[in-house]
């Protein structure tokens, strides 16, 4: 079993069958039918842990409510007073289902931007390439070229909130300001050139939906790079640092996906594989660790800023006219279509159904689903305080894991 295998599942709302999570490459069958007896499906769907029974046994809620946790989440850790035996998580603990069908594309599209702030150029990337496959628009490079850019940009940010939650969680207090400190200097940058910090409202059908200035953008993000460079080699001196994140949360599933899947030794990085955009053009490289705990997932992600600083050089030397976007209000599109892409988190898949220019069903695989499956599989036999390494190090955003109607 490989990552790209198939993982699908759907539960009833009323009458609607509504699709909750899924991965790969699905037809609407298979995403209703699931695969039941895998443990990544069972985690998935419901099942987001184990339950630990026993006399001094007790289970501490932990999450928003109860202090900890910067999204609505529950997760129910159950323990006899330090060590984790097992987990149980309730990423429902708030309704986050979000309507899709009956929906026009340029209102899907809206809330397409929105279902992970942090993900948006990904996302909607996913969604407008499904589009425009389905409505015959052509596949321009420098298109292309152009949200690969973007993408990586918005790895880079996501990245630097990763590994500055781990040196907060470690009390690294001086690097973990230093790093969001410059993720907020790159978010600025990306208002001043892309018009929102999260580029909402740039990718639109065959094209973006404004002027954007990409000159010189390279120097930017090396600057970046070099500083987030800077800071890691002293964290990486910090004993306190590394000794608090090795070995915590060690989980070595097959069906790992993104800088989990790396960090526990499997190449593999769908952006080369099966990314709807050109990066197999780039000659990017692949990082890996070996030992699939939180370290190593740190590893992964530092070396992945360099990496995407590198890609967006190149990308930005390839970008010669970038098109604007057309108005897609009004058009017919009749069909169906699936689209993958390597978020920061991992692998992503979206699949979009449309009839009568309207949205018929939707899916989304999101990465932070199988990364919450892998948190669950892996804590166990940790101690409390390893909690905030094995979660942040597997970069889950709750926002993600609703359905969609």
């Amino acid at each position: 079993m490989n990552p790209g295998d198939q993982i699908t599942g759907s539960t009833k709302i009323g009458e609607k069958q509504v699709v909750l999570r899924g991965y790969g490459n699905p037809s609407w069958s298979e995403i209703r039918d699931g695969e039941e007896k895998r443990e990544d499906y069972m985690i998935c769907n419901g099942k987001y842990g184990e339950i630990s029974q026993g006399s001094d046994v007790f289970n501490l809620a932990y999450g928003p409510s109860t202090g900890g946790l910067e999204e609505s989440v529950r997760f129910n850790i159950y323990t006899y007073g330090e060590r984790i035996l097992s987990i149980a998580a309730e990423p429902l603990y708030k309704d986050r289902r979000i309507v899709m069908t009956g929906t026009e594309p340029v209102t899907a599209l809206l809330r397409v931007e929105r279902i992970n702030g942090a993900y948006s150029p990904f996302y909607s990337s996913l969604f407008l390439t499904a589009l425009e496959s389905i409505g015959d628009a052509g596949n321009d490079p420098d298109l292309g070229y152009a949200r690969i850019l973007m993408n990586e940009v918005a790895r880079i940010a996501d990245h630097l909130h990763v590994i500055g939650r781990l040196a907060e969680g470690a009390a690294q207090n001086v690097a973990y300001h230093q790093i969001f400190a410059l993720r907020e200097d790159l978010l600025r940058i990306v208002s001043a050139r892309f018009g929102h910090r999260y580029f909402f409202g740039v990718n639109g059908y065959g094209g973006l939906r404004r002027k954007v200035n990409l000159e010189g953008i390279t120097m930017d993000i090396h600057r970046i790079s070099g500083q987030f460079r800077e800071i890691w080699s002293k964290l990486e001196e910090s004993r306190i640092f590394v000794d608090r994140i090795q070995t915590t949360t060690t989980v070595r599933k097959p069906w790992l996906i993104g800088p989990a899947a790396r960090g526990a030794g499997f190449r593999t990085d769908s952006r080369i594989s099966s990314s709807g955009l050109p990066y197999g053009d780039l000659g990017m490289q692949i990082s890996v660790s070996e030992s699939g705990d939180s370290l190593s997932r740190a590893l992964v992600r530092k070396d992945e800023i360099a990496e995407s600083a590198s890609i967006i050089e190149t990308v930005e030397g390839l970008i010669r006219h970038v098109p604007d976007a057309v108005d897609f209000n009004g058009r017919s599109f009749e069909g169906e279509y699936t689209t993958r892409t390597e978020a920061p988190g991992g692998d992503a898949v979206m699949r979009i159904a449309l009839s009568g220019s309207r949205m018929e069903a939707f899916y989304l695989r999101s990465p932070s689903v199988q990364n919450l499956a892998a948190f669950c599989a892996g804590i166990g036999g940790n101690v409390l305080t390893d909690f905030t390494f094995g979660f942040e190090s597997l970069g889950i955003h709750i926002s993600e894991t609703g359905g969609y109607l």
